[in-house]
């Protein structure tokens, strides 16, 4: 085992991966956490915190994200919002659903049939973050991202 273990997990989103996901149209009461911008050197540019799930994180950002504070996701949220199942854009053929796969590079998320046929994947990326962060952005892009998520676009899933 290496003596010398280098972690560099993430816990969620930073605070570029979360402008980028506000950008896309995801809602705020989204986030299971949040970035606090810190005041102590020592601590880091940002704090990060968790949000309860008695909070009506709706109600809590509109009154405190402000430059200071910017709504940020876990991973486990970002799979969780990410479909199970793409349908085929070919009549006919079995919808594709979502893998995460490592490698010894990196990581990536693939959408794709229990076959070796993929829809789409991500580029190798550093951390499964940013694969999910990726994803969520070609979902949107090509209407395969559940409309609850996104800003005034109403109820249901996109089409």
């Amino acid at each position: 085992m290496n003596k010398d273990m280098n972690f560099k997990s993430q816990i969620c989103t930073t605070r570029e991966q979360s402008k980028r996901l506000l950008s896309l149209g995801l809602q705020p009461k989204t986030a299971d956490m949040y970035l606090e911008k810190s005041s102590l050197p020592e601590a880091g540019e940002y704090y990060i915190h968790a949000l309860t799930k008695n909070i009506n994180t709706g109600n809590w950002f509109s009154v405190h994200m402000n430059r200071d504070i910017i709504p940020a996701w876990s991973l486990s949220r970002l799979l969780e919002m990410i479909p199970n199942e793409i349908p085929d854009p070919k009549p006919g053929f079995k919808s594709h659903h979502p893998e995460l796969i490592k490698h010894s590079s990196g990581y990536n998320l693939s959408i794709r049939r229990y076959t070796a046929d993929c829809l789409v994947g991500t580029h190798i990326e550093d951390t499964p973050i940013e694969c999910c962060v990726s994803m969520i952005d070609w979902l949107i892009r090509n209407r395969h991202f559940n409309k609850e998520y996104l800003k005034g676009l109403g109820n249901g899933k996109s089409k």
